[in-house]
């Protein structure tokens, strides 16, 4: 296989569409922690080590899950399936790029490498390893890997951690449970085969519908609190994204069907990236 062929395996395990969204999230909290005189070149090195950070980590998983993925509809295309990547190659090339990304977080401070490197620690040991194939809190606890990118952008600024910072992250847990169910109910029949115990592959599908609807219903509490941060712009237009957030959930749960989890699950991708682009608009104007 040709450089290049392989490079873009690389991206394509890498999950960019994922990186790019945990970069926002990442951007949000250095943007939410900057006070005036506060210097924004930290971003810098932050984002370049937890984009690396990040493509390590989903690299790991796909080589560790290989086996799984095979089964899966969704996934039996990926380079690691099709032999264009081994699994000791994945591994490899994931661990490093990890190790790289934790680094350079240390050119920010030791917080902002500590989280980075508890994202890469709770995607790939606790979710992947540990409790994917075991429970179906899995993507619940697992949805701190997420809130780890928000904390490092948040510390890269501070060098600390308050309840301002924890909130964000603490939004993206809350966040991603209602968002993955949605996912995993479009395709639960890959989970089922796959043997992964995720929730709409253990209950029922109406059960499934309102999980995903609880599951946003509690996440937008957390939404209107970082309001105490912002301005009333931010609560206005939170307010209402998330009014239509919780509409499409009610009609999940009127219509549980693929079609109706999937636009669940796509809204939910736009949702979070209005709210995280929300809170950088009303810290700069």
């Amino acid at each position: 296989m040709s450089l290049q062929h392989k490079v873009k395996a690389y991206l394509k395990l890498g999950k960019l569409g994922v990186v790019s969204l945990l970069d926002l999230a990442a951007i949000a909290g250095s943007i939410l922690g900057y006070r005036h005189g506060i210097s924004l070149l930290p971003i810098i090195p932050m984002i370049i080590g937890g984009t690396l950070a990040s493509m390590g980590a989903m690299i790991i998983n796909s080589g560790i899950e290989i086996d799984k993925d095979k089964v899966m509809s969704r996934t039996s295309r990926r380079p690691t399936v099709v032999g264009y990547v081994s699994k000791k190659e994945a591994i490899i090339v994931g661990t490093i790029l990890s190790i790289f990304g934790i680094l350079m977080g240390f050119l920010d401070n030791i917080l902002t490498a500590f989280f980075i490197a508890l994202g890469v620690t709770i995607y790939v040991f606790v979710y992947t390893i540990l409790l994917k194939p075991r429970t179906w809190l899995n993507i619940v606890i697992g949805g701190f890997a997420g809130s780890a990118a928000a904390w490092a952008g948040y510390v890269s600024i501070t060098n600390s951690f308050t309840l301002e910072g924890f909130l964000l992250g603490f939004l993206i847990f809350m966040w991603t449970p209602g968002h993955f169910w949605s996912l995993a109910l479009k395709y639960r029949e890959d989970y089922i085969n796959a043997h992964y115990p995720m929730l709409p592959a253990v209950v029922g599908i109406t059960t499934s519908a309102k999980a995903i609807a609880i599951s946003n219903a509690l996440m937008v509490p957390v939404v209107i609190l970082l309001f105490m941060y912002l301005n009333p712009y931010y609560l206005a237009a939170s307010a209402i994204i998330s009014l239509f957030l919780l509409y499409l959930s009610f009609k999940l749960i009127r219509n549980p069907t693929k079609e109706e989890a999937m636009r669940s699950f796509i809204f939910s991708n736009i949702y979070l990236m209005i709210i995280l682009l929300l809170i950088i608009l009303s810290k700069l104007i």
